[in-house]
C-alpha cells in the first residue's frame, strides 16, 4: 500500500502544481490538498478499486447487515480506522463539512462508491464495510470538532467544490496513470 501510494504521490505532484496555478492559487491550501490526495490514493490502494488494467465483473456481494462483522472484528476495526482521516480532513479544510450531516453523507457516498466499484474487482462488496466506513467518518468528524474547539485559530473556509476537484484528480490518477507506473516499478524490482 505504501509503495502504491508513493507512486501515486509522484504522479500527483505535477497535477497539484497545475491545480495550484489554475485553480487553488494558494500554496498552503495546495499542500493540504496534496496530503488529502495521498490519503485518498492510499485508500484506493487498500480497498483495491478497479483501474484501466484490471476491470473484471466478479460480483461477490453481502447485503446482510452484521453478517460476520463481529467474528471478523479486525477487518471491521481497520475499516473504521481507514475512514477516520476522511471524517477528520473534511471539516478541518472545508467550512460546509463542519456540519455532521454533510461529513457523514460524504463518507457514506464515498464508501458506497467504493463498494459498488468493487463489483468490478476480486474484492467483496459488503454492507458491513459501508457501515464501518461511515462510522469511521463519524469518529473522524468528532476528532476534528475537538481539534477545532481546542484550536480556534483553525478556521475551515476553503471552497467546498474544491473537495470534488481533489477527489476527481486523485481518482483519475489512480484509474489511468498509477497502474502503469506501478506495473513498471514492480517489474523493475522483480527483474533485479
Amino acid at each position: 500500500m505504501c509503495l502504491e501510494a508513493a507512486i501515486a504521490a509522484i504522479v500527483l505532484v505535477p497535477v497539484f502544481l497545475i491545480l495550484n496555478r489554475h485553480c487553488f492559487r494558494d500554496w498552503t491550501k495546495t499542500v493540504c490538498y496534496f496530503i488529502f490526495a495521498v490519503y485518498l490514493s492510499a485508500v484506493d490502494s487498500v480497498v483495491g478499486l478497479p483501474d484501466v488494467t484490471y476491470i473484471r465483473f466478479q460480483p461477490n456481494i453481502n447485503l446482510t447487515p452484521f453478517a460476520y462483522m463481529f467474528s471478523d472484528f479486525k477487518n471491521s476495526f481497520l475499516n473504521v480506522l481507514l475512514f477516520m482521516p476522511l471524517g477528520f480532513f473534511l471539516p478541518v479544510f472545508w467550512k460546509n463539512f463542519k456540519k455532521l450531516y454533510w461529513t457523514v453523507l460524504f463518507g457514506f457516498c464515498t464508501s458506497l462508491l467504493i463498494e459498488v466499484l468493487q463489483i468490478f474487482t476480486f474484492r467483496a462488496t459488503d454492507v458491513n464495510d459501508l457501515m464501518t466506513n461511515t462510522f469511521g467518518t463519524f469518529l473522524g468528524w468528532c476528532a476534528a470538532r475537538i481539534l477545532l474547539w481546542l484550536a480556534p485559530g483553525i478556521t475551515p473556509g476553503w471552497k467546498t467544490k474544491e473537495v470534488y476537484v481533489v477527489c476527481g484528480a486523485t481518482f483519475a490518477v489512480m484509474l489511468f496513470l498509477q497502474p502503469f507506473l506501478s506495473d513498471f516499478l514492480w517489474l523493475f524490482l522483480y527483474s533485479r
